[in-house]
């Protein structure tokens, strides 16, 4: 998971995206999963403010958090890249939030709206509604992409902007890298 190392290191920006973040990416491959089993992953979403399940997650929810986690991750990387999702993407995640929803407990007081999981309290409907969240937050269309590894992240700084998903994780190694293939090409 995406976790800031230093006060100057910063995270995801976001639960979710820490969420989508849950990869063993050693650059563009997404192949292996950064916790070793469901009670790992409940642990590290609840390090994000997820509340904990009434029940261990099974297999089959587990498929269902990582289906959302991949079709997530390939719609938010087409829109960081500055291109539409593609539609199946789309519709899945349309789909998730419409059945999440209809479940809800959604309440009106002073504070405005409020959508909550259902009393359950699935970990795939928590996620599902953290990601309206940040679909819904102002801070969607500082969307970025690591350049180096599939890493998501807001980026919150002020001029060029981040490229990395942190500079101990990517940017030191792509420096390094850039560096070395400088110093080739100078010989």
């Amino acid at each position: 998971m995406t976790k800031a190392i230093s006060r100057s290191e910063p995270g995801a920006g976001h639960p979710f995206l820490t969420f989508l973040n849950t990869v063993a990416d050693d650059g563009k491959t997404r192949r292996i999963d950064s916790f070793q089993n469901a009670t790992v992953l409940v642990r590290l979403l609840k390090e994000e403010g997820f509340a904990a399940p009434s029940e261990p997650v099974t297999p089959m929810q587990l498929r269902k958090i990582l289906t959302l986690r991949e079709t997530a991750y390939a719609a938010f990387s087409a829109i960081a890249a500055g291109r539409a999702p593609g539609r199946e993407d789309g519709l899945y995640l349309t789909e998730a939030l419409k059945a999440v929803y209809q479940d809800a407990e959604i309440g009106i007081g002073d504070t405005g709206l409020t959508v909550a999981a259902s009393p359950l309290g699935r970990v795939y409907e928590q996620l599902v509604l953290s990601m309206d969240e940040l679909l819904r937050s102002d801070q969607f269309g500082r969307l970025r992409e690591c350049r180096r590894c599939t890493h998501l992240f807001i980026d919150k700084g002020r001029g060029v902007g981040r490229r990395w998903c942190s500079m101990s994780r990517c940017g030191n190694r792509a420096k390094a890298e850039s560096f070395r293939a400088r110093q080739r090409h100078a010989a």
